[in-house]
């Protein structure tokens, strides 16, 4: 059993799980029943972004059973939470809102929100992508039209805030090298320059009827080798590239807690409270 000497990060799933989208391949649909709201849930969100900060976490991700634009009201509390931890000396240089991106292409919604949200410490929108094409997206997340890549863009930057996209490798759709760097180039035109990939999978890190072939995946990750330059690696896999100027990442959807190493990759805040070294709650908790 080693000892601790990081924890890198906190993902905190915030908000009541509803969504305004629909995907097949929905990962956070199991966790929808712990979506209420719950003051032991915002006592342990403080505690693990603590715990992080003194463990020279760098990075705080807020996601969601659902879509957390969902529900402004949380995901603000949230927000507040962290502003408080940063104030006592818990600050995180990244702080992230993973989203599937449709409520960001309403420009009142951005305005209203985004100003606020900042002044709470947000620094970058991750949008998940799962094509450079808007009709890929909207068929992705079973919905009617999904708002141009660049509104969104648009709409975030000239509020302050920067973004992130999540390019997801998925069967059939982004899962070789070709359909990699052609979606990664399509998406530096329409001003995403901070792209991280990783494939779709189960939440217990098992492979589903989504997730792309190794022999893909290999690919990708040897056209990332022949065609970027390394910034830094991860210890539990994956790594940091330029690509001529841009920001490229490539890790692993999830990550199992061994507790043989002397690092734990994130703390994960879950809604009814638990908090987990992984989205595996079994075997790798940490407070509850």
């Amino acid at each position: 059993m080693a000892c601790i000497e990081k924890i890198y990060s906190v993902s905190a799933l915030v908000g009541n799980g509803t969504c305004n989208a629909n995907c097949d391949f929905c990962a956070g649909k199991y966790l929808r029943p712990q979506a209420k709201e719950n003051e032991i849930y915002y006592k342990n969100l403080e505690s693990a972004i603590k715990l992080s900060a003194r463990y020279g976490g760098w990075s705080l991700s807020f996601t969601s059973a659902g879509e957390p634009t969902c529900d402004t009201k949380a995901l603000t509390k949230a927000f507040e939470v962290y502003d408080k931890c940063a104030k006592q000396g818990a600050y995180f240089p990244n702080v992230n809102l993973f989203t599937n991106g449709i409520n960001f292409g309403n420009k009142e919604f951005c305005d209203t929100y985004l100003p606020r949200w900042k002044n709470l410490g947000l620094t970058n929108v991750a949008i998940s992508i799962h094509g450079f094409d808007e009709k890929d997206q909207a068929k992705a997340y079973n919905v009617k039209s999904y708002p141009k890549l660049e509104t969104i863009v648009q709409n975030i930057e000239s509020n302050g805030v920067g973004v992130r996209g999540t390019l997801l490798l998925r069967k059939g759709v982004v899962d070789n090298a070709q359909k990699y760097e052609l979606a990664v180039n399509n998406l530096i035109d329409k001003g995403i320059t901070n792209i991280t990939s990783w494939p779709i999978g189960n939440p217990d890190s098992t492979r589903n009827e989504f997730t792309p072939s190794r022999i893909g995946i290999f690919q990708i990750k040897n056209w990332l080798r022949k065609n970027t330059k390394l910034c830094h690696g991860h210890v539990w896999g994956g790594g940091v590239y330029d690509y001529h100027g841009n920001i490229l990442r490539i890790t692993d959807y999830v990550t199992k807690h061994n507790p043989k190493k002397d690092f734990v990759r994130q703390l994960v805040v879950f809604q009814d409270g638990t908090v987990a070294y992984s989205w595996i709650k079994e075997g790798a908790l940490c407070m509850k």
